[in-house]
């Protein structure tokens, strides 16, 4: 194994300073060794020996973090500061925000796939936790690499084995129903999904 497949989740871009989390990145190592013996191109947390997969940083606004969310909706204009803002509000939320990014190692550590879980806490189902997959993106250039897939899987088995969530639901288009049912989520009867959207 080369050193690079060796990765401390915690080192920084520059190597001295510690990236700030918003999750303690050792959580995931059990998914990924159940994902590593379907499909060995995961090693550690590297994939196909270019792609390092960790939980998002407070310093991924200048790696094309909310670029990529732009491929996937509108996100506004707002500062650095507004995003690190953002980060600790949600860091405090503990056990409820994880985000996982996927960097390419090869492009100046680029954002280019990401995707969510928050993980409800409820009274119902014994004090159960409820799951939802969101925000789910690859940038339109890394498509076709099974990259979503990855990043899917990873969390799907992440949020039943490490959040013992008694159930994970995402929404999506029409067209995208197919591509999520391969990953066990389907309709469940009597089911509707429906929003109130407030204009600002």
């Amino acid at each position: 194994m080369t050193e690079r497949l060796i990765h401390d989740h915690s080192s920084s871009i520059n190597g001295n300073q510690k990236l700030n989390l918003l999750f303690d990145a050792h959580l995931l190592q059990s998914a990924f060794k159940q994902y590593a013996l379907k499909d060995p191109k995961l090693q550690g947390n590297i994939y196909n020996g270019r792609y390092l997969i960790r939980p998002l940083a407070a310093s991924d606004y200048d790696h094309g973090y909310v670029d990529l969310l732009r491929q996937l909706t509108e996100c506004g204009k707002y500062s650095s500061e507004d995003f690190e803002k953002r980060f600790s509000d949600m860091k405090q939320c503990v056990n409820t925000y994880y985000i996982l990014i996927i960097e390419d190692l090869d492009s100046d550590k680029q954002i280019i796939g990401s995707t969510t879980l928050v993980c409800e806490k409820k009274f119902i189902r014994q004090l159960g936790i409820r799951g939802r997959i969101e925000d789910v993106v690859v940038d339109h250039h890394y498509r076709g690499q099974q990259l979503g897939k990855l990043l899917i899987e990873l969390l799907t088995k992440f949020a039943k084995e490490q959040c013992d969530c008694y159930k994970v639901s995402l929404e999506c288009k029409d067209n995208l129903v197919g591509f999520y049912q391969q990953f066990g989520y389907d309709h469940e009867d009597k089911q509707n999904y429906l929003c109130q959207r407030f204009q600002k």
